[in-house]
């Protein structure tokens, strides 16, 4: 049957079948990803974007009302440098076809080549040998194409063949692709997409845009490529609204922050996609000239030792209530869940997008005091998927079950992604504590899992040890726990009255409790060394581990104490996270310890 325009129902079914095979061959396209980093997840990433354009996307006749609804949810759900790019491209398509209902073969080519160049703006310092090429490529190949014939399934089946051409070339375009003899991953995913949409038009068949009906490419267990220097770390997006400055000058205002540097949308809908070392300092920049609507800062430095470099098959995942060091966690390739940090109207994710190194200013300027947030259980479900492809097995620790509502929601997207797969196991352990302390039980988890004990028996030596873990924390400023909500203002008062330095605990259901009081900062100090000594002449102690709110003076003094009083070395020293810190405050000190058995 000859075709001979477009419409919006056309567009939408064509589309599924374009994704469904993009999709479908997520595993191999992430075993070829090596530009613009070899971090594996090109597959993953334009398998949620397209997933989520799928699922939001209007079906209307009307290809404008389509393309709109297309458009605007390839924004939101764009992730990863080629999704992104996807984003824009769909974006430049829509505001090429002039608010239409249907259009022709040469009213499309013309609109592709406009929707191209429009992608290409959008991207700081375009790459030839990439998916950019094969969009341009088969551009061309359209524009030729649409003087031959006037039917849409004559013309896109043809210039297939020559994005297919384009596509194998990227191998000689790029030399990290020419050394491993692969193509460009967002160039192939490209293509597979066109190579759904011929599908779909030769067949017209509903029925076949099940994702098991696509046809895999030949996927190959080898690993390519090679670890490599990454330069810039986080692959961060945000997606943002009512910009007040114009694009170019955006663009000016955050490039010398990294590299890969992308902006899709226009000024009233945008994402901006860069790789940075950075992230805090990113959003602070936009927080000045944007509403800032969504946030993602994805750790290319891990992603890339567990494709190369795996230490084990059971992930290690834990929120980020959890304080560690970094370089613990880079060597161990540790995990993080971050929490939600809403600070005046902005959702932040805890220690990526903002640290404690700038928070207390922050929230010292802040109109309103800010709150917390357990993540989503669909943003959850995304990581777990995304270490449900690299383990057998993961086991994740959380801040108490009574402090916050992270073990729940973790429970719920680990019992969602195990129904989808059967052979995964997963173990969601509520720590009872937070912070330093839930650090150490984390190290325990490490020391099992290098030691190697099996999933099953680590899983029994963490939950028999939590009993062991106790946290002593010095609050030196009520002012933060009363705007927190955690104490009345009345009694904020009569603390700061008196002078009041209370030591914060936690008990054995993981409740937090006052757990002494002292009137100086000094006589805290003694009462917390008093405690310790209860517990090492009791049942002694393992490891112990000290943290703070912005006051590391203060806490080398008690880390270098209490190696003298307990005869060895802390775990760790480190800075607690900003949800932590806001509401044991600015000078806060804790020492974190675990007894022995």
């Amino acid at each position: 049957m000859k075709i001979t325009y477009l419409d919006g129902k056309r567009l939408y079914y064509a589309f599924l079948s374009g994704a469904k095979e993009v999709i479908a061959n997520k595993k191999e396209l992430n075993r070829i990803n090596l530009f613009p980093v070899a971090d594996g997840d090109t597959g993953s990433n334009l398998s949620r974007t397209l997933s989520f354009v799928k699922n939001e996307a209007v079906k209307d006749n009307s290809l404008t009302i389509t393309l709109d609804s297309m458009g605007d949810a390839a924004l939101r759900g764009a992730i990863g440098n080629s999704g992104i790019i996807f984003a824009q491209f769909i974006n430049g398509f829509k505001s090429s076809v002039d608010r239409a209902e249907s259009i022709n073969v040469n009213k499309f080519a013309l609109a592709i080549d406009r929707a191209v160049k429009h992608t290409y703006q959008g991207i700081n310092n375009p790459v030839e040998g990439t998916i950019l090429t094969v969009m341009k490529d088969w551009s061309e190949s359209l524009k030729t194409l649409k003087n031959k014939s006037s039917d849409f399934a004559e013309v896109m089946e043809e210039s297939l063949k020559i994005a297919s051409t384009s596509l194998e070339n990227t191998k000689n375009q790029l030399e990290v692709l020419k050394k491993s003899n692969v193509v460009d991953s967002g160039a192939q995913a490209f293509v597979l997409f066109l190579k759904g949409i011929v599908d779909f038009i030769k067949r017209g068949d509903l029925k076949e845009l099940k994702i098991d009906s696509a046809a895999k490419i030949e996927v190959i267990e080898e690993e390519i490529g090679q670890e490599e220097e990454i330069k810039f770390r986080y692959c961060t997006e945000a997606y943002l609204e009512n910009l007040m400055i114009e694009i170019p000058k955006l663009r000016k205002e955050i490039e010398n922050l990294g590299d890969s540097l992308i902006i899709a949308g226009d000024k009233n809908k945008l994402r901006v996609h860069i790789h940075t070392n950075n992230p805090p300092e990113l959003f602070i920049r936009l927080k000045q000239f944007s509403h800032i609507l969504d946030q993602k800062a994805d750790d290319m430095l891990l992603q890339q030792g567990v494709k190369y470099n795996k230490r084990s098959e059971i992930a290690i995942l834990t929120d980020s209530i959890a304080d560690l060091p970094e370089e613990y966690i880079d060597k161990h390739q540790i995990h993080i869940l971050p929490l939600n940090i809403l600070l005046d109207g902005t959702n932040y994710l805890d220690k990526l997008t903002i640290d404690s190194k700038n928070f207390f200013e922050i929230i010292d300027d802040a109109e309103e005091y800010p709150s917390s947030a357990q993540p989503a259980v669909k943003k959850i479900e995304d990581q777990l998927s995304y270490l449900a492809e690299h383990y057998n097995s993961i086991i994740a620790i959380t801040v108490s079950a009574k402090m916050s509502g992270t073990y729940n929601n973790l429970a719920r997207a680990a019992e969602n992604v195990s129904r989808e797969n059967s052979e995964l196991k997963i173990e969601v352990i509520d720590s009872r504590t937070n912070s330093g302390a839930e650090g150490l039980l984390v190290i325990e988890a490490v020391e099992q899992i290098e030691s190697g004990k099996s999933f099953a028996a680590t899983i029994t030596y963490l939950k028999s040890i939590r009993e062991r873990l106790y946290i002593y924390v010095s609050v030196s400023d009520f002012k933060y726990m009363v705007r927190g909500g955690r104490v009345s203002p009345l009694k904020g008062r009569l603390a700061g009255f008196l002078n009041l330095k209370p030591i914060i605990s936690i008990d054995r259901k993981g409740n937090g409790i006052a757990f002494a009081t002292a009137f100086s900062k000094k006589g805290n100090f003694k009462k917390i060394k008093s405690i310790l000594k209860d517990h090492q002449q009791g049942n002694g102690i393992k490891r112990f581990a000290v943290v703070h709110g912005d006051d590391l003076e203060r806490a080398e003094r008690y880390r270098d104490s209490f190696k003298e009083l307990l005869g060895i070395e802390a775990d760790f020293l480190e800075a607690i996270s900003p949800i932590v810190a806001m509401n044991a405050g600015r000078g806060s000190t804790a020492v974190a310890l675990l007894e022995k058995n």
